[in-house]
């Protein structure tokens, strides 16, 4: 507490730099539920089948986040050290690693849909309904990478309300398309379950002109006259120092939740389902810890930069405390009213009651998970990228992965044996990552001289 009385930091910068992000993650993750309740009307083996593909669609998003997450560590780096002449070689490195990075990733859904979901325990039936969603929507990730790597640009920079656009306006051209394609308003057809992905194309798509646009109007920089003599492999290569690590972490857990996706579809349709409702649920549960971590990483990289390590470690301190708060209260809510919050997307009693019994559970996980988010993320702006993902991947699969298969199979708990091997997960990490903060080894790994 007396580190708290020696230096005024303003959360108000925090709050400031984090509200565009809680918005753009909560409009995400809004439209993600408002598309889980469309499919849910639509057809709930759907459900299943486009929740198991979200898994994998999701993990990619941590693939290209090797370029992003490194950009915005180095940029902020650079701010906090006063050196912004050399940040548009890092913006041309950047951009043109994410094309390329992209369209790997795209092949990969296009050319293997069908293996894709094979690979996650899913039955024929889901597999058929989910195989036409994952190409569409997987081989338009290239343009998804391009737009997160703008949006990590114009975040470093402080230009959080600008980036909130680009995702604001991809998710509402994305739930409008999802409407048409399941219903088919004013006569037009439905197309099922490839029209979701079908408007989620054409909503990215927007996001990235206007990306493009907003990365124009705000730092003078044209993406598409990119100069090949600003493109620098020794700046990928430190990029990627940095992403590979940093986003790694992040992989390891989504990989994690793969394996896990896999676990539960052995356990039945309905259970699958249920699991798909609960996830959608606790996405709106982490979003202030989430949003908040992101904020707090801008600004302990621009410290680091500037060589205020103090400063850093106390922003550092105090955003775990507001963000395990936050995440205490939100949980908490989340179980009281449980039921009502259930019944809009499914009458089944049976999985109400599984949800009513995780989301106690979820409580514990959730203070434990706002502690790994901030700290992971402020050890990323660091330049100490190494340690949370050694730590990931031993706790996730040594630990976390026996659990869950040895609470749920063997132990029979289902969904919430699930559940408890995540808080244990989480836990055990959050308990390691402050050791880490605390012991200060980070403060030499800077990047920057």
């Amino acid at each position: 507490m007396k580190l708290f009385r020696k230096i005024s930091i303003s959360d108000r910068e925090l709050f400031f730099l984090s509200w565009p992000i809680f918005v753009e993650l909560f409009l995400r993750v809004a439209i993600g539920n408002i598309n889980v309740f469309m499919i849910s009307n639509y057809s709930e083996p759907a459900v299943a089948a486009i929740g198991a593909a979200n898994q994998l669609l999701n993990l990619s998003v941590f693939v290209y986040g090797f370029i992003t997450v490194g950009t915005q560590i180095i940029i902020a780096q650079l701010i906090g050290a006063r050196k912004k002449e050399q940040i548009p070689q890092i913006m041309t490195t950047a951009l043109i690693g994410s094309v390329i990075l992209g369209l790997l990733i795209s092949l990969a859904f296009i050319l293997f849909p069908t293996q894709l979901l094979r690979f996650m325990n899913l039955e024929a039936n889901l597999v058929e309904i989910g195989k036409g969603y994952i190409r569409i929507f997987g081989g338009s990730l290239f343009v998804s990478s391009v737009s997160a790597t703008i949006i990590a640009i114009l975040r470093s920079h402080g230009l959080t309300r600008p980036a909130l656009l680009i995702p604001m306006t991809a998710s509402i051209i994305a739930v409008i398309g999802n409407y048409i394609a399941l219903y088919g308003p004013f006569g037009l057809p439905s197309f099922g379950v490839e029209g979701l992905a079908m408007a989620s194309v054409v909503g990215n798509s927007v996001g990235l002109i206007i990306a493009g646009a907003l990365l124009t109007k705000h730092l003078n920089f044209h993406p598409l006259k990119l100069k090949r003599s600003n493109f620098s492999l020794p700046d990928l290569k430190n990029i990627l120092t940095l992403g590979l690590p940093s986003s790694g972490e992040s992989l390891s857990y989504q990989a994690a939740q793969v394996v896990v996706t896999m676990i539960v579809a052995s356990l039945g349709q309905s259970v699958l389902i249920a699991k798909s409702y609960v996830t959608a649920i606790t996405q709106f549960v982490y979003l202030v810890a989430a949003s908040l971590a992101q904020g707090n990483q801008i600004m302990v990289g621009r410290n680091v930069g500037a060589k205020e390590y103090d400063r850093a470690y106390t922003r550092g301190m105090r955003t775990i405390v507001i963000a395990t708060i936050s995440s205490l209260l939100i949980s908490t809510l989340t179980l009281i009213f449980i039921e009502p919050i259930m019944g809009i997307f499914t009458t089944n009693q049976e999985v109400i009651e599984i949800a009513r019994i995780v989301f106690v559970v979820d409580i514990v996980l959730e203070a434990a998970r706002s502690i790994n988010m901030v700290m992971v993320s402020g050890l990323n702006a660091t330049g100490d990228v190494k340690y949370p993902l050694v730590c990931s991947l031993i706790v996730l699969w040594v630990i976390s992965l026996p659990f869950s298969y040895g609470l749920a199979i063997w132990l029979k708990m289902g969904l919430v044996g699930v559940w408890v091997a995540y808080a244990i997960d989480e836990v055990l990490r959050s308990v390691l990552m402050i050791y880490r903060w605390r012991s200060g080894v980070w403060r030499s790994k800077s990047t920057i001289t």
